[in-house]
C-alpha cells in the first residue's frame, strides 16, 4: 500500500478546475488500497470543496502546518506572535507587500502594488482585503510576501523564518522546518508508512523540498525546470493526464 502526496495547483487543478479524469484515477488508487493525500500551500479556507469532490480526506495544508486525516486535525503549527509582530513591523518599516494567512481567514496587511491581487488571481482565490489591525496574531499559519530584496532582508533579521517560492513572484513564509517536506515526513511517520511506499507529485517551487524528501518523486510535465531536476520521474503535463500517467507508470492504478 502506498501513500501518495499530490499538489493541488498545476497538478490536480488546472486554472482552478479539477483536471478531467483525476477524480476517477483517485477512486482507482483508493480501490487498490493506496492512500491519496492533498499536499498544498493553500490554507484550509482555500481548499473549497476540492477534497470532497476528489474523494480525498487526508490533507497537508498551509505547506505542512495544518494536517488533517479523515476529519481529525493531527497537526497545527502557528507562527508565534512575537515573530509575526516583528515581520509586520518590518513591512511597516520597509513598505513591502505582505499577506497574512490564518486557518479560516486571509488578509493583506499591505498591498501597494498589483502583485498581491495578481498572486490571488493566479490561484483563483479571493483577492484579499486590506486589514492593518489583525487584532489576533496568535493563530497565523503563514505569510506571503512579494519582494526579493525584502526576503533577503528578513532572512537576516528573522532567522526563525523560511521562504519558498510558490511561483515566479510570490514567497510562502513559514517557520523553519515547517514546509511541505516536514508535513509529508510527519504524516508518513504518523501513519507508519515505509519510505519506499511514499510518493509525491508536484509542479511548483514549494514542491521541491517535498520531492527531495520522498523515495518516489514525480514532477509534472508543466513543472518548473528546477522542480523537474530533483524528481526521479517526470510525467506529462497537467493538461495531458499527468497525474493519471504517473500513477500508471508506478503501477498504482
Amino acid at each position: 500500500m502506498a501513500l501518495v502526496f499530490m499538489d493541488l495547483d498545476g497538478t490536480l487543478l488546472d486554472g482552478g478546475i479539477i483536471v478531467k479524469g483525476v477524480t476517477q484515477a483517485i477512486a482507482k488508487l483508493k480501490a487498490n488500497k493506496h492512500l491519496p493525500v492533498i499536499a498544498t500551500g493553500r490554507i484550509p479556507l482555500f481548499l473549497y470543496n476540492y477534497p470532497e469532490t476528489l474523494g480525498i480526506d487526508t490533507i497537508v495544508a498551509a505547506n505542512g502546518n495544518f494536517i488533517t486525516h479523515r476529519g481529525q486535525i493531527i497537526r497545527e503549527k502557528y507562527v508565534p506572535k512575537e515573530i509575526a509582530d516583528c515581520l509586520l513591523e518590518l513591512s511597516d518599516q520597509y513598505g513591502f507587500d505582505i499577506v497574512v494567512e490564518k486557518r479560516d481567514s486571509y488578509a493583506a496587511y499591505r498591498k501597494n502594488t498589483g502583485l498581491v491581487d495578481g498572486f490571488a488571481d493566479t490561484y483563483n482565490i479571493i483577492r484579499p482585503e486590506i486589514d492593518t489591525i489583525l487584532e489576533k496574531r496568535d493563530d497565523i499559519l503563514a505569510f506571503v510576501i512579494f519582494d526579493d530584496e525584502s526576503v533577503e532582508l528578513i532572512k537576516n533579521k528573522i532567522p526563525e523564518l523560511e521562504f519558498s517560492r510558490s511561483n515566479r513572484f510570490g514567497y510562502d513564509v513559514n517557520l523553519k522546518h515547517s514546509l511541505k517536506a516536514d508535513g509529508v515526513k510527519f504524516l508518513a511517520e504518523y501513519l507508519a508508512y515505509p519510505q519506499t511506499e511514499v510518493y509525491a507529485i508536484g509542479d511548483g517551487y514549494n514542491d521541491i523540498g517535498m520531492l527531495k524528501s520522498v523515495y518516489n518523486s514525480i514532477a509534472m510535465g508543466n513543472a518548473f525546470d528546477e522542480v523537474k531536476a530533483v524528481a526521479k520521474y517526470v510525467t506529462t503535463s497537467v493538461s495531458d493526464n499527468g497525474v493519471q500517467n504517473a500513477l500508471k507508470h508506478f503501477q498504482l492504478i
